[in-house]
């Protein structure tokens, strides 16, 4: 998987909850606009800030302007100076909390140090503040998961009636769980299983079904197969109503799969894998991709036949030229006798 890629999962993963976030202004629609203007508006837009440094709207821009170019390395120079003028002056803007606004660690550790200079900075001046402490959190998560766990469980402290907190740490430890790609770690697993089964409790009927697949895929390698099936069931009910319905349908489907397999009912578990091939897609099953656990459980048993049958039907909703091309790969892949390398889609 790719660095970009990476990031991109990591925002699904990080990003995705419904609950409402204590951020006090809301920058992400100014960042959104940055993805497309012309160079000379992204040049306006600096002439503006040159004339008022404090114009956060023209910053957010700039931040997404030159995020889209992180190819060309002065384009990366300037969205850094942006960022660390943020975290120095406006910590508690959203902007800090998309990917867009961190700084990799690996790639640019200088500015990675600069950054966490600030951020050690504000929270030790302002330690109970809850939108600087999710943004700093943010910033870790890639960096130093263990800080980014341990903000997370200050404001989990000084806010603990609200399911954002616990939602965000079950996806925390749901990455130490998965970070691998290898066997799943049934420890990391319990502690995701845990903070989302809190977040369900505290959420409504809308920020329930957003938890669902969580609850799902935590379950199962945290060795709680009742709960795993109890949750694969309430996706699947749950389906017809919910905002998330394709994503519902092909994770309750794999996770039954999964649990069919392991209990010895191969017909079930080859059926459950064509139902969740069947999913109309959804917004992150489109661009990530489906699921491939329970087709690798299964073609190590030597079902390549139903494998090639779910490849056909992912294609209708994974249809990228760059999804296509993959599926192509792995069916060619699987018709010769060899195992696929699926890479993270075994984590989506």
């Amino acid at each position: 998987m790719t660095i970009r890629a990476f990031f991109a999962f990591i925002v699904i993963l990080v990003g995705s909850g419904l609950c409402s976030s204590p951020s006090p202004q809301d920058l992400r629609g100014h960042l959104r606009a940055g993805r497309d203007p012309t160079p000379e508006r992204a040049a306006s837009l600096e002439a503006e800030l040159f004339e008022n440094p404090e114009d956060l709207f023209a910053r957010a821009q700039l931040v997404g302007y030159y995020y889209r170019q992180f190819r060309d390395r002065s384009a990366r120079a300037r969205r850094h100076e942006h960022v660390l003028w943020l975290v120095k002056n406006a910590p508690e803007a959203n902007v800090l909390n998309e990917s867009e606004g961190w700084i990799d660690q690996s790639l640019y550790s200088e500015t990675y140090r600069k950054a966490t200079r600030l951020w050690s900075s504000h929270l030790e001046s302002d330690p109970n503040n809850l939108a600087i402490l999710q943004n700093a959190a943010s910033f870790y998560t890639l960096g130093d998961r263990e800080t980014a766990i341990q903000l997370l469980e200050r404001a989990q402290a000084l806010d603990a009636s609200n399911p954002f907190w616990a939602e965000q740490l079950g996806h925390l430890h749901k990455l130490d769980m998965q970070s691998s790609l290898g066997a799943p770690d049934a420890e990391a697993a319990g502690r995701a299983l845990a903070q989302f089964e809190r977040a369900y409790g505290l959420s409504d009927e809308s920020g329930r079904d957003g938890l669902l697949e969580g609850l799902g895929k935590a379950a199962l390698p945290a060795g709680e197969v009742e709960k795993a099936r109890e949750y694969a069931e309430l996706m699947l009910s749950r389906s017809s109503q919910s905002w998330n319905v394709g994503s519902l349908l092909h994770h309750g489907h794999i996770t039954l799969g999964t649990i069919a397999l392991a209990e010895g009912r191969l017909a079930e578990a080859k059926n459950r894998l064509i139902l969740a091939g069947g999913t109309p897609g959804a917004p992150t099953l489109n661009s990530f991709g489906p699921n491939m656990a329970l087709a690798k459980e299964l073609l190590e048993l030597g079902e390549r036949g139903i494998v090639l049958k779910y490849f056909e039907l992912c294609s209708e909703f994974w249809s990228t030229d760059r999804a296509k091309e993959k599926l192509r790969r792995w069916s060619d892949q699987v018709a010769q006798g060899s195992m696929p390398d699926f890479g993270a889609n075994l984590i989506y």
